[in-house]
C-alpha cells in the first residue's frame, strides 16, 4: 500500500477514534460521577483520617498498614525521595474525582530517524482525586524549588486511591461489567507510584512508526493519539451472560 493510501486510512481511523472516544468519555464520566461516594477515603481508613468524626471501619487498621507499607516503599525511592515516616491519623484529603488522559512517551523509529512522541490513549483515563492529575505531579517533580510537603500530599492522594480501590474489589467488578475496567499501572515519570486508571473494553494502538512520524511532521507537534482497534467493537462480551451460559451448559 502506498503512503497516500496509508495516510488516508489513518485519517479515517482517527476520525472514527475521536467519534467513539467522545461517546466512551461521556459514559465513563457519568459512571464516575455516580460512583464517587465509593471512593471516600474515610470509608476504608475510618478514624485514621483527620477530621470529620470517628467513623468506625472494621478493616481500617489493615488498610492503614497496607497504605504505610506502600508509602515507605514508593515515597522514599526515586523520583520522590521523601522521608519514610507517615503516622496515623492521615491528613484530610479531597474525595471528589477527576479523569485525565493517559499519556506516555514512545520512541518512533523509521528509516534511520527516531523521534520521541507523546502518545495519548483515547479510551483510557487516569483516575485521581481532584487537583492531583498527572500533569501537575510531573510539573512538581521537575520544579527544582518544589516543596516536599506538597509533593507528599500528591503521593498520599495517589496511594490512598490505590488502597481504596484494592480494598473494595466490588468497584472494579462493577466497572468491568460496565465495559470500563478499573486497574492500576505505572508511568515512567512516577517510578513505582501506582496509577489508578479506567480503560474501555474497546482498545487502541499505534500504527507503524513511519505513519506516526509522518503524522507528527504534518501536524507540527510531537504528539499522537492511538487509533481504535475496530475488531474490539464486534468482540464486546457480557461477563454475566458468559458465566450463566457456562452454568447452563454444565448442568446439561
Amino acid at each position: 500500500m502506498d503512503n497516500p493510501s496509508k495516510t488516508k486510512t489513518l485519517l479515517a481511523h482517527r476520525k472514527l477514534t475521536r467519534t467513539i472516544g467522545q461517546v466512551l468519555s461521556e459514559q465513563m464520566h457519568a459512571y464516575v460521577a455516580t460512583l464517587t461516594p465509593l471512593f471516600r477515603q474515610r470509608g476504608v481508613f475510618g478514624a485514621h483520617i483527620q477530621g470529620g468524626g470517628s467513623e468506625q471501619v472494621k478493616s481500617a487498621d489493615q488498610a492503614l498498614k497496607e497504605f504505610q507499607g506502600l508509602y515507605e516503599m514508593v515515597a522514599t525511592a526515586a523520583p520522590f525521595g521523601l522521608p519514610p515516616d507517615l503516622k496515623s491519623p492521615l491528613m484530610q484529603m479531597t474525595s471528589t474525582l477527576e479523569l485525565s488522559p493517559w499519556e506516555y512517551t514512545h520512541l518512533a523509529k523509521s528509516g534511520g530517524e527516531s523521534k520521541a512522541i507523546t502518545v495519548t490513549c483515547p479510551f483510557k483515563s487516569v483516575l485521581t482525586y481532584s487537583g492531583y492529575e498527572p500533569r501537575r505531579l510531573k510539573d512538581l517533580l521537575t520544579d527544582r524549588n518544589r516543596n516536599n510537603g506538597e509533593l507528599q500530599i500528591f503521593v498520599v492522594h495517589y496511594l490512598a486511591m490505590h488502597v481504596v480501590v484494592s480494598r473494595q474489589p466490588g468497584i472494579a467488578q462493577l466497572m468491568d461489567a460496565l465495559h470500563f475496567p478499573l486497574a492500576s499501572g505505572h508511568l515512567a515519570d512516577f517510578g513505582g507510584l501506582p496509577i489508578t486508571y479506567i480503560a474501555s473494553s474497546i482498545s487502541s494502538s499505534l500504527p507503524a512508526d513511519e505513519l506516526v512520524i509522518e503524522s507528527t511532521e504534518l501536524s507540527g507537534t510531537d504528539a499522537f493519539e492511538e487509533i481504535v482497534n475496530i475488531d474490539d467493537i464486534a468482540n464486546l462480551r457480557d461477563p454475566l451472560k458468559e458465566r450463566l451460559v457456562k452454568l447452563a451448559r454444565s448442568s446439561g
